[in-house]
């Protein structure tokens, strides 16, 4: 079923042109990746969507057709500063509900003075005719849902007000939302910033099972490669698109590529033949030198337009530091903690010149704490910490520094001049440093006020990378990062020769960048010389003991019970079991594929740590996990057996 459509949509800001009479179709579970450089229209069009945002008068005219009782929820990047501070978590529920916001508050009011036997007859009336209302929206089913989605995600206390909260759990709240709408769309903003990789993966499961059409924005290529069936593109004043997955969408991008690389060359090498016709200077030309002129000029327009298409491939400034020390920072028996919260305990590790470490763990661990310590912004800690002489460190922080609204990038970068310092003793001209940086010549002169969220955090790169360091240390880098300038950081970084520690919850991010990894949970660290993918590994693994746990806890609850008497007749003795174990026989099926489901995880993981040779534990495990399978299948044919009786 079609939800809704767009024909002849066109939107522009004075000169700039955001898209021209694009085409759209959106169709009930459509699970849509948006792509698209910062700036260039993807929040515009989610705006469009809600209608807070009106397209360009245009002939023919704009067309928004929407299926009858069409409703779209919005999850935005962040909570709007607009709710106050003081909202507990509970009632961030109708802040995002307005039409039932001000009848829930009354209902409260009502409530109490029915409560004290101050309520009048009007009063009663008026809870009743609430009490109807909410019942008719499902209200009280959106509530219960909300909040059964907070305590899955961790959120248990959820009368905590919002300023007592973190950045991933204020986060929590709007995934919360969002995956307890009914809505038939639900518009995601880059949801998984400020999460931690535990969360991002039950995130990705929910997505996964629902039936709702999304559109998602994120540059989490994990997440975009295993929830999306479409594609949206903003690209060129264009808005493309593609229907399969983000990785089907990939590889038909490689497939241009290498077409136009060869049309590129076909039209190259006729332009040279032509390019040495024309040079002989010939002066009389008949109606046939006239076309070939013609045609040599079309060539020449072509080859133009197709290096326009290329992909950017340009490489950023990360310049490392003069110091040459193979060990730049060894850290021993190291402990931290706050007066309320420890953080972690006699951690000792060493950071080598050529290093590319991830730093992982759940949010609040102290991966930023341990960053701060290691840079020297933190000097009250024990242990020891040992850095080479003159070592600089360069931090680029979650917190991006507040840059002034009503300047443009070259008076920032440029400081009065038209050219900036580079680590090298060199200087390069302010324009041609933040086309690097994907940045044209007009939006270098644009004031920052102008620029969308993603734009000012590729900016804030662009300033901090103008500098060399020993360390470089990104926390979040790819935060509202666009995933063409997150693609031009990470190839930089692959080709740098310096040390680098990344704390992200990007997972291509860390596959691809690091080769080392430490994992910081029980205020200890672990240390995997084999990178994320290692590290992932251990995590599954641990995932999976969980699990297990879970399951025979489970297991031990529904079995505790008195035993069956031997002297009661076969049937009744059946019966007793199923009453028993309190399970339907498609109850049971269900927990039989959940553990073949498991069976099959622990098979895959098994093959893995067999290659990297690691301890026969898991076998171990799988046959247990087979044994209590085994245990449910003649559970379950003993209850059928009952059944046909």
């Amino acid at each position: 079923m079609i939800l809704c459509s767009f024909k002849n949509l066109s939107l522009s800001f004075g000169s700039k042109v955001l898209f021209k009479n694009a085409e759209l179709l959106i169709e009930q579970g459509d699970r849509i990746g948006l792509l698209g450089l910062n700036g260039k229209g993807k929040s515009s069009l989610f705006k469009i969507l809600e209608g807070k945002q009106g397209a360009d008068t245009s002939t023919p005219p704009f067309l928004f057709d929407k299926t009858q009782g069409f409703s779209l929820f919005h999850v935005p990047q962040e909570i709007p500063t607009e709710i106050p501070s003081q909202t507990s978590i509970q009632n961030c529920f109708w802040e995002f509900y307005p039409k039932f916001k001000e009848s829930h508050h009354r209902l409260e009011i009502l409530n109490q003075l029915i409560e004290k036997g101050e309520a009048s007859d009007g009063d009663l009336e008026e809870q009743s005719r609430i009490l109807d209302l909410f019942e008719g929206e499902d209200v009280w089913s959106l509530v219960h849902s909300f909040e059964s989605y907070c305590k899955s995600l961790g959120l248990i206390d959820l009368s905590a007000p919002l300023n007592d909260l973190s950045g991933g759990q204020r986060k929590k709240i709007l995934l919360a939302l969002g995956l307890s709408a009914k809505d038939q769309l639900i518009l995601w903003d880059e949801p998984t910033n400020h999460l931690d990789i535990e969360t991002i993966k039950l995130f990705e499961e929910e997505l996964l099972l629902t039936d709702q059409a999304y559109i998602l924005v994120t540059h989490d290529r994990y997440l975009l490669g295993k929830v999306t069936t479409k594609i949206f593109q903003i690209k060129n004043q264009e808005i493309i698109s593609f229907k399969g997955g983000y990785r089907d969408f990939l590889e038909l991008e490689a497939q241009r590529e290498q077409d136009r690389l060869s049309q590129l060359n076909k039209l190259q090498n006729s332009f040279r033949r032509e390019d040495a016709w024309m040079k002989q200077g010939i002066k009389a030309r008949g109606t046939r030198s006239k076309k070939r002129v013609e045609g040599f000029h079309d060539v020449k327009k072509k080859i133009s337009e197709l290096k326009g298409q290329a992909k950017r491939t340009l490489m950023l400034n990360v310049s490392e530091g003069n110091k040459k020390s193979k060990q730049l920072v060894d850290i021993k028996d190291l402990s931290f903690g706050y007066p309320n919260k420890d953080l972690f305990h006699h951690l000792s590790f060493s950071v080598y010149r050529g290093n590319k470490i991830g730093i992982l763990g759940e949010n609040g661990v102290g991966k930023s704490t341990l960053i701060k310590i290691l840079s020297g912004e933190i000097n009250e800690y024990s242990g020891q910490i040992k850095r080479a002489p003159d070592i600089k460190i360069k931090v680029f922080t979650q917190q991006r520094a507040e840059l002034p609204l009503d300047k443009t990038p070259f008076e920032i970068l440029g400081d009065g001049t038209d050219q900036v310092l580079l680590p090298n003793g060199g200087t390069q001209h302010v324009i041609s440093y933040f086309k690097k940086f994907l940045f044209s010549g007009d939006e270098v002169h644009r004031p920052l006020h102008t620029f969308s969220g993603g734009e000012r955090n590729r900016l804030q790169l662009a300033l901090n990378l103008k500098d060399a360091a020993d360390i470089w240390v990104f926390d979040e880098p790819t935060n509202d990062l666009d995933l063409e300038t997150l693609d031009i950081l990470e190839k930089t970084l692959q080709e740098f020769g310096g040390c680098i520690l990344v704390i992200s919850h990007d997972r291509s991010f860390l596959k691809n960048i690091t080769n080392r990894l430490l994992l910081i949970e029980n205020q200890q660290i672990e240390v995997f010389e084999g990178g994320y993918d290692q590290a992932e590994e251990y995590l599954e693994v641990k995932a999976l003991e969980d699990q297990l746990l879970k399951e025979s806890i489970t297991e031990d609850t529904e079995t505790k019970s008195p035993p069956i008497n031997d002297s009661q007749p076969a049937i009744q003795q059946e019966v007793k079991k199923k009453k028993k174990l309190n399970l339907s026989p498609a109850e049971l099926e269900t927990k039989i594929s959940e553990t073949e489901a498991l069976i099959e995880k622990i098979d895959a993981l098994m093959n893995e740590l067999a290659i990297h040779q690691e301890s026969s534990e898991g076998v171990e495990k799988l046959a247990q996990l087979s044994e209590k399978k085994e245990e449910k299948e003649e559970y379950l044919l003993e209850l059928y057996e009952a059944l046909e009786e």
